[in-house]
C-alpha cells in the first residue's frame, strides 16, 4: 500500500491496494490523513512525521490501526520524506503492509499469558477460572456479544457456572446431558452452530429447560454460537460458548483457533496435575514427530559463549511426500532423516525439528568452510543410506547458516539462520547470514504478500491470477526461419513495481504452495492459444506439478479445446530427473503422446543414464552455451568444439536439439553449419503476447 500527503497531512495520492484495504472507491483528496488513523495511535503517527521532517533523508517505521468496521486491523508503515531538487521536504510518502493477523496473534498471546498467570497465582475455583476465561475471550474474540461456560459435574452432566451478558442464576437451573441427540455438549472440537442448529437442539428439550434457554439464555436470538470444549485425555470436561446475535458468519477461523487455545489453557488450570507431564514434554517436542523442537535448542544456545553455528535446513521433497503419501509416511521419513543426522553429528552438537525445518547446532564451529564440510558429509551419507529405503525422497535441502558473531546476540541466531534460508531459492543452495540480509528479508516478505494477493483468485473459485499473463517466444528452423512451435513464458506486471522477473518470484510461488494452481492456469491459457493459432505450444513444468493427477488435468485442457497431445510440448529441467516419483509421471505423459523437452541442459546434475531413461523428444541447450561462443563464433575454439560434441550427443540419442539464446546472424550461421537445426532467441523472435508471423522471422 502506498499513500502520499502534503506537509499539512492532507491526502495527495493513494494506490488501489490502499483503497481496497480501506474499503474506498476513491481517495478523499485534500482531507486529513489522520482521519484514517485510530485515535489511540494518532500521537505516534504525528511524532513519526515530526522525526521525518527533522531528518528528511531517513525513513522511520511505525505500526498503527485504522478506524475500520472489522474487529481487527493493524498495519506497519515506512514513512519517508518527499523532497524537492534542493532536498527540502514537500510531502510525506508512506508504504504499508497489512500485519493484522500477526497483531491479532500477539494480542491472543498476551491475553493467554495473563489468564495463565492469574490462574497460577490465585487459588481460583473452577467456576472462577471459567468466568475469568470468558472475560479474556471477549478481548481475543471481540465480535462476540455474550458468552457462557458449562462444567462437567461429578454426576456426569454439565451445568452453567459462568456467564457474560446472561442471567447466570437462571441458567444454573439448566442441566445438559452429553448423550442427548444433537447435544451442544457432545462435540469434541471447536464448532460454530447456527440458529438452525440451536433451534433443532432446543426442540428436543423438555419445556422447562427450553424455556430457560430461550428466555434468560436468549437462544432463539443467537445467530452464531462458537462452542469449544475443554478436553482432557479425549474427554470434554467443560465448554466455552461465545454468541453473536446479528450474523451467522460472525466468527472466522482465527476466532475458532483462539478460543480453542484458551480452552487448552483452561484444561491446564483445571486439570493441571493430569496434563503437567504431557505439557512439560510438549514444550520441548515437535507435536507431529515427537522430536526436539527449536525451543529446546534455544535454551542450549545461550548456555555458553563458545564458537558455534546454527544451520536451518528445508527439504522441499518432504512437502511432496506429505501431500501425496500422508502424515504417517511423512513423519516416518522425517524420523529417518533425524536418526541419520544424529548418527553423523558429534556428541556436543544438537539437532531439532520445528516448523518443517531441521535445525543443527554445531558447537566449536567458527568458519563457513567448517560448516560446508559438515553439510557435505551429511549430504553424502543421506544419499547413501536413505535412497534405498525412501526412493521418493530427494534430500537436497536449502540451507541457511548463522555463525555466532559479536554483532549477533545468541538468541537471535534462529532469526538470522531463517533470514539466510529465505535467500536460497533452489534445492541444494546454501546462504551464510550477513547483516544486509535483513533488508533482503523485508523485500522477500513483500514478494510473499504481493504474490498471495495476486494469486488468491486461483484458490477462490478458480479465477485468473491478478496481473499475470503469458508471452510466447518462437522456436524456428535455423535454415529457413520456419516456425516450429511456441514457448509459453509467464509474466507478472505488478501495478506498482512494474514487470517483475520470473527469477524473483517463481521459487516463492513453489515455496508458498501456489505452483499447482498457477501451473494449471498456465496450461489452460497455453492450450487455448495453441487452439486459437493452430500452433504447437511448449509449457514449462515445475517439479511440484509432477504429481500423479497431472496427466489427467492436462488431458482435460486438451479435450476442452479439441487438441491432440502432439500439440503440446512439456519442458522440465534437469533437477526434476533426480526424483524417481517425478520420473514416473513424466513417463506416463510420454506414453500419452506428449513431447518432453529437457530445458536448460547443461545447468543441472542429470547423467546420461537418467536422460536415456526418460523418453525425451528434444534437449534445449542453455543460452550459456551460445553466450560462450560470442557474437561471432569461430570453429576452432574450445567452445565451438564443445558445441559440436553436444550436437553429436543429441544425434546419438536420437534427440532434437534446440539452441537457446541466439542473438546474432553469425551465431545462426555457425550453428547451422555445425548441424543444429532448431533455435530460439532474440534474433529469431522476442517474447510477445501474440503471434504475428507464422513462417519466417
Amino acid at each position: 500500500m502506498v499513500v502520499r500527503t502534503d506537509l499539512e497531512g492532507r491526502f495527495t495520492y493513494a494506490n488501489q491496494a490502499y483503497l481496497d484495504y480501506m474499503g474506498l472507491r476513491a481517495l478523499p483528496i485534500g482531507t486529513s490523513a489522520l482521519q484514517h488513523v485510530a485515535k489511540e495511535d494518532q500521537s505516534v503517527v504525528l511524532n513519526t512525521v515530526k522525526r521525518i521532517l527533522a531528518n528528511p533523508h531517513q525513513s522511520y517505521w511505525v505500526e498503527f490501526s485504522k478506524p475500520l468496521k472489522h474487529a481487527w486491523n493493524r498495519s506497519r508503515w515506512e514513512f519517508t520524506a518527499v523532497v524537492d531538487a534542493e532536498g527540502k521536504p514537500v510531502g510525506i510518502q508512506c508504504t504499508g503492509y497489512d500485519i493484522s493477523e500477526a497483531y491479532r496473534q500477539a494480542r491472543f498471546q498476551e491475553a493467554s499469558a495473563e489468564l495463565l498467570a492469574s490462574g497460577l497465582k490465585e487459588a481460583l475455583s473452577p467456576a472462577e477460572v471459567l468466568q475469568r476465561t470468558l472475560e479474556v475471550a471477549f478481548r481475543v474474540v471481540p465480535v462476540a456479544q455474550a458468552g457462557s461456560a458449562t462444567l462437567l459435574q461429578p454426576e456426569g452432566h454439565f451445568r452453567f457456572v459462568a456467564a457474560w451478558g446472561y442471567d447466570l442464576e437462571a441458567l444454573q437451573r439448566v442441566v445438559l446431558y452429553p448423550q442427548e441427540p444433537l447435544s451442544l455438549s457432545q462435540h469434541i472440537q471447536a464448532k460454530v452452530f447456527t440458529q438452525t442448529d440451536i433451534a433443532r437442539f432446543n426442540s428436543r428439550l423438555d419445556p422447562e429447560r427450553r424455556d430457560l434457554l430461550e428466555g434468560p439464555g436468549r437462544a432463539s436470538e443467537i445467530q452464531a454460537m462458537l462452542a469449544t470444549p475443554v478436553v482432557v485425555k479425549g474427554v470434554p470436561r467443560a465448554y466455552l460458548y461465545l454468541d453473536h446475535f446479528e450474523r451467522a458468519d460472525a466468527f472466522d477461523e482465527t476466532d475458532v483457533r483462539h478460543l480453542e487455545g484458551l480452552a487448552h489453557h483452561v484444561a491446564w488450570l483445571l486439570y493441571g496435575n493430569e496434563l503437567q507431564e504431557e505439557v512439560r514434554l510438549g514444550r520441548y517436542r515437535d507435536p507431529q514427530t515427537g522430536l526436539d523442537n527449536l525451543h529446546s535448542l534455544k535454551e542450549v544456545l545461550v548456555e555458553s559463549l563458545t564458537p558455534k553455528a546454527l544451520v536451518a535446513l528445508h527439504c522441499r521433497s518432504l512437502e511432496r511426500i506429505r501431500r501425496l503419501e500422508g502424515e504417517g509416511v511423512w513423519a516416518a521419513v522425517v524420523r529417518s532423516i533425524t536418526d541419520l543426522l544424529k548418527s553423523e553429528l558429534r556428541s556436543d552438537d544438537r539437532l531439532a525439528f520445528d516448523r518443517d525445518l531441521f535445525w543443527l547446532l554445531l558447537e566449536g564451529v567458527e568458519t563457513s568452510s567448517e560448516v560446508m564440510a559438515v553439510l557435505a558429509r551429511l549430504q553424502a551419507q543421506a544419499q547413501a543410506q536413505l535412497a534405498s529405503r525412501w526412493p521418493q525422497l530427494d534430500f537436497n535441502p536449502r540451507v541457511g547458516v548463522a555463525l555466532a558473531r559479536p554483532e549477533i546476540a545468541l538468541h537471535e541466531l534462529p532469526e538470522a539462520a531463517e533470514a539466510a534460508l529465505q535467500q536460497v531459492r533452489q534445492p541444494g543452495g546454501i546462504s551464510i547470514y550477513e547483516p544486509f540480509l535483513r533488508q533482503n528479508t523485508l523485500e522477500d516478505d513483500w514478494l510473499h504478500q504481493a504474490l498471495a494477493l495476486a494469486l488468491r483468485p486461483l484458490k477462490a473459485g478458480g479465477g485468473a491470477p491478478l496481473d499475470f499473463f503469458l508471452h510466447f517466444q518462437p522456436i524456428r528452423r535455423l535454415a529457413d526461419g520456419q516456425l516450429q512451435h511456441l514457448e509459453a513464458l509467464l509474466r507478472w506486471q505488478h501495478p506498482e513495481r512494474g514487470l517483475i522477473s520470473p527469477g524473483r518470484f517463481v521459487s516463492i510461488v513453489e515455496e508458498d504452495g501456489w505452483m499447482i494452481e498457477l501451473g494449471d492456469w498456465i496450461l489452460g491459457e497455453a492450450v487455448a492459444r495453441a487452439a486459437q493459432w493452430g500452433l504447437p505450444v511448449a509449457v514449462n513444468l515445475a517439479g511440484s506439478q509432477l504429481e500423479p493427477a497431472l496427466p489427467n488435468r492436462i488431458a482435460h485442457h486438451l479435450q476442452r479445446h479439441g487438441l491432440a497431445p502432439q500439440q503440446l510440448a512439456l519442458e522440465v529441467t534437469e533437477q526434476v530427473l533426480l526424483d524417481e516419483g517425478r520420473l514416473a509421471v513424466l513417463q506416463d505423459l510420454a506414453r500419452r503422446g506428449y513431447s518432453l523437452h529437457l530445458d536448460d541442459f547443461g545447468t543441472g546434475f542429470s547423467s546420461l543414464d537418467q536422460i536415456a531413461r526418460l523418453p525425451l523428444a528434444a534437449i534445449k541447450l542453455d543460452q550459456g552455451f551460445v553466450k560462450s561462443l560470442g557474437p561471432n563464433p569461430s570453429p576452432g575454439t574450445s567452445e565451438a568444439r564443445l558445441m559440436k560434441a553436444v550436437q553429436g550427443l543429441g544425434s546419438a540419442l536420437g534427440l532434437e536439439i534446440i539452441v537457446e539464446g541466439i542473438e546474432t546472424e553469425a551465431q545462426r550461421r555457425f550453428l547451422l553449419a555445425e548441424g543444429f537445426s532448431l533455435g530460439q532467441g532474440y534474433l529469431l523472435g522476442r517474447p510477445a503476447a501474440t503471434v504475428l508471423e507464422r513462417r519466417k522471422a
